[in-house]
């Protein structure tokens, strides 16, 4: 009797742990799918929003430059159009909109959004509503109007096998991907600033790093001198630009947890190719 008892109590525990596998399976295709809806949603906005893309007249692609001038040369020269965004519109949907990301040949495309809080759109979609995918957005210290010598942007890295948000950006640390993804386009809401090349890849640890990547200013051309040799210092990959007196940083920032844990970020530099000397 004592066996058959003990047997009972077995399938009763087995039964249970399925019927609570079953429940978990649930729950996580369920949050699985909330996620999806909610990147989705960017899908809509950039129908939305994006009216046309246009190759500046003046700028098209010459077959006869070398690979060597073809690194350091305008983008719209190689091929790639920019987009148009109605910006005018996306503030009436959210009057926190400050700008417009987006990376060619990556699934980056996304209104960009500031407030004095930085932690509210890390879970607050476009739309205003509860989102584990938020929404890209500026630092609250940097100013849009007239842009810091450093402009921060963050975004979320949606996990393993996911290319959405600033998932792509881990791309950044394979060497072929860097070399053949160096341009993104950044424009605000006050300004058209067009197309921005990418200089620098670092895996940063925010326990153990020790340069500033926050600073959005600089006193001098020295300061900044040693800020950038810094960057350099700490970069997976770096990439000499002649800079401009005064030069445009935009930074772009999201998590990676494979090499420093909870603390990893991946940081993407670049640098306004207005500020660039081009030969």
């Amino acid at each position: 009797m004592k066996k058959r008892k003990k047997g009972m109590l077995t399938d009763i525990a087995i039964i249970a742990l399925l019927l609570a596998g079953i429940v978990s399976g649930f729950i996580l295709i369920k949050e699985i799918r909330k996620i999806w809806i909610e990147v989705d949603e960017y899908d809509n906005i950039q129908e939305q929003y994006i009216t046309d893309s246009y190759e500046p007249a003046h700028e098209t692609t010459d077959e006869t430059i070398t690979e060597t001038q073809r690194e350091h040369t305008p983008p719209a020269r190689v091929g790639l159009p920019l987009l148009e965004v109605d910006f005018e519109a996306l503030l009436n949907a959210n009057s926190d909109t400050v700008g417009w990301v987006y990376l060619p040949n990556t699934l980056v495309s996304y209104p960009v959004v500031q407030t004095a809080d930085n932690a509210k759109y890390l879970t607050t979609s476009f739309d205003g509503s509860t989102s584990r995918a938020g929404t890209p957005f500026v630092d609250r210290h940097n100013n849009m109007q007239i842009l810091d010598a450093n402009t921060i942007i963050y975004g979320h890295n949606m996990g393993i096998g996911r290319d959405d948000m600033f998932s792509s950006l881990l791309g950044y640390k394979d060497y072929a991907y860097f070399t053949e993804n160096r341009y993104i386009q950044f424009d605000t809401v006050y300004q058209r600033l067009g197309w921005w090349e990418v200089f620098a890849v670092v895996e940063y640890n925010t326990k153990t790093a020790r340069f500033p990547f926050l600073q959005i200013n600089f006193n001098n051309e020295e300061t900044f001198a040693d800020w950038l040799e810094s960057i350099k210092e700490h970069s997976t990959y770096f990439t000499d630009v002649e800079l401009y007196t005064n030069p445009r940083i935009l930074t772009l920032s999201t998590c990676d947890r494979s090499k420093h844990g909870r603390d990893g970020r991946v940081l993407i530099l670049a640098v306004n190719i207005k500020q660039i000397a081009y030969g």
